[in-house]
């Protein structure tokens, strides 16, 4: 993956490539309620309708093996291994500019980042729904990866399930030292889920799941001390590109520029800010900006940098 390979290589003094949060203290405690009561608390659902996974990407790569669609429906732009899931296991592809323009077919799949990687574009409970439903009466599916839901909205509960597979993870939002997914939704992709993630990789361990408890558990706090970082971090840079595009409170922006946007980021990392090519979520000639890493003090002074190599 483009995405990963240049995050992993590149180093910089200021890291505005990561797309989630200052790294967070994750403890696994003795005390902690069961992982799988804290999600099926959070989002109301049943445990029948829940399995844990080592991260989203996991619960994306299962739910399309539990589905095995007939074709996939994915958006431009989008985040890198969404985009490359359908073409590296060999089913047919059908990429939309927008949701709402995707074929529906029996056997099909919407695979879709919400919101959105790298622009932000979210779809409500109510739109979710109605592409749930839509979806399900002509015989199709959505598998949504939904890791930067939290940043955007609390209402998480009474999500539509027919058809439907979320996955999240403690990635971005809960960013520490530990990785722990899940993936719920309809009870009968879950199942089948659930024996793929322990035919191929059983777990998480158990002190995995204390810490990711203790961190979810926590959600309103973590909440909190996220945003105190990315809105100040969101107003200096819609200051200084106000064409930026942009969901409030999201950790990445998408900066469009005039001049091919690997040949820019090279020039950002050359003077110390690491940044993220467009082209790598099918967004040429702009750049994606991390919001979530770097304290208000250092982010204006790599925007300071970003501002005068810009073009």
């Amino acid at each position: 993956m483009e995405t990963f390979k240049w995050i992993r290589e590149k180093i910089a003094d200021y890291d505005l490539a990561n797309s989630g949060v200052a790294k967070l203290n994750a403890f696994a405690r003795g005390d902690a309620p069961p992982l799988e009561d804290v999600l099926s608390d959070l989002y109301g659902v049943s445990k029948q309708e829940l399995v844990l996974t080592a991260g989203a990407q996991e619960g994306v790569f299962l739910a399309f093996l539990a589905i095995k669609p007939s074709y996939v429906v994915t958006v431009v732009p989008e985040y890198e291994p969404i985009t490359k899931l359908p073409q590296t296991l060999g089913v047919r592809q059908v990429q939309v500019g927008n949701v709402w323009d995707a074929p529906l077919e029996p056997g099909g799949l919407i695979l879709l980042s919400n919101p959105n990687n790298p622009t932000g574009r979210f779809l409500d409970k109510r739109e979710l729904a109605e592409l749930a439903d839509e979806a399900w009466r002509r015989g199709a599916y959505l598998v949504v990866d939904i890791i930067f839901s939290d940043f955007v909205t609390d209402d998480v509960k009474e999500l539509p399930l027919e058809g439907v597979v979320y996955a999240h993870s403690t990635d971005k939002f809960f960013t520490s030292d530990i990785r722990v997914g899940w993936a719920f939704g309809d009870r009968r992709i879950v199942e089948k889920i659930r024996y793929l993630k322990d035919l191929a990789n059983p777990g998480p361990r158990e002190f995995e799941k204390r810490a990711a408890a203790w961190l979810v558990s926590r959600r309103g706090e973590v909440k909190r001390r996220n945003l105190s970082i990315i809105r100040p971090n969101a107003e200096a840079l819609l200051a200084a590109f106000p064409n930026a595009v942009y969901r409030p409170d999201m950790p990445i922006a998408l900066v469009p520029t005039k001049c091919h946007d690997v040949e820019l980021a090279e020039r950002l990392l050359a003077k110390g800010v690491k940044t993220v090519p467009g082209r790598f979520f099918q967004a040429p000639y702009s750049i994606r900006v991390g919001l979530g890493v770097e304290e208000p003090e250092r982010f204006r002074e790599a925007l300071r940098i970003l501002v005068e190599s810009w073009c």
